[in-house]
């Protein structure tokens, strides 16, 4: 596929493209309490007694989602954004990351130890290919 294609379709910001799907939830979360609240589910699905419809009730229940929300899509980019903003030093040769001035680790530890990405190794079509012609190139030396 095209990457000029792909990008296209992607958000230029998706940390704030999490924090709008999170908010989201939230919205669908707070929908269910008032529906819950006009429509009395635990006597519709439970057949339990039913409760007169309390503004204050879902006043609270409403406010407490949107403290939750606002503290948790708020926290969640923020954290996002501060990793995003971090500097990591990489050795251009062997591409491992400097933790400290002795210690230098693999980019694929590093990484899978800070977030919940795991890695594989595969090749490229282009690195298959040389890696061909290189195993080639050791067989005929051989023949000779």
């Amino acid at each position: 596929m095209n990457n000029k294609n792909n990008s296209a379709n992607l958000p230029k910001d998706p940390f704030a493209y999490i924090a709008f799907w999170q908010l989201m939830t939230f919205l669908i979360l707070i929908l269910l309490v008032w529906i819950n609240e006009l429509k009395d589910g635990a006597s519709f699905f439970f057949k339990e007694p039913v409760h007169e419809f309390s503004v204050f009730r879902v006043c609270v229940l409403t406010a407490a989602v949107l403290v939750v929300a606002v503290i948790t899509v708020g926290n969640t980019y923020l954290q996002q954004q501060r990793v995003l903003k971090s500097m990591i030093s990489v050795c251009s040769n062997c591409h491992r990351v400097r933790i400290n001035n002795e210690v230098w680790q693999k980019l694929e530890e590093y990484i899978g130890e800070r977030s919940l990405l795991n890695f594989t190794h595969g090749l490229c079509p282009e690195c298959t290919k040389d890696l061909m012609k290189s195993i080639e190139k050791e067989k005929n030396i051989r023949k000779t």
